[in-house]
């Protein structure tokens, strides 16, 4: 269950600092992120909203993760 949050947590937070900082490169992988996070003209004008989103869904599970982790140890 821990890797699954972990994983998820990655890629999301891994999408949003893309749609941050690497735009560019976004509208280049467009035809295989089409499959997971939609590029159309809606996203990328609204980019940094997009990219915040998924940058605090990428932390909460990585937090989450970490929580699980902490409560299974103790």
């Amino acid at each position: 269950m821990t890797a699954i949050f972990i994983l998820v947590g990655i890629i999301a937070l891994l999408a949003g600092i893309m749609y941050l900082v690497a735009h560019g490169m976004l509208i280049k992988l467009s035809v295989l992120f089409n499959q997971i996070v939609s590029t159309d003209d809606k996203t990328m004008k609204y980019r940094i909203s997009v990219g915040v989103v998924f940058v605090v869904i990428g932390l909460f599970f990585l937090f989450m993760a970490y929580y699980i982790a902490n409560l299974q140890a103790g």
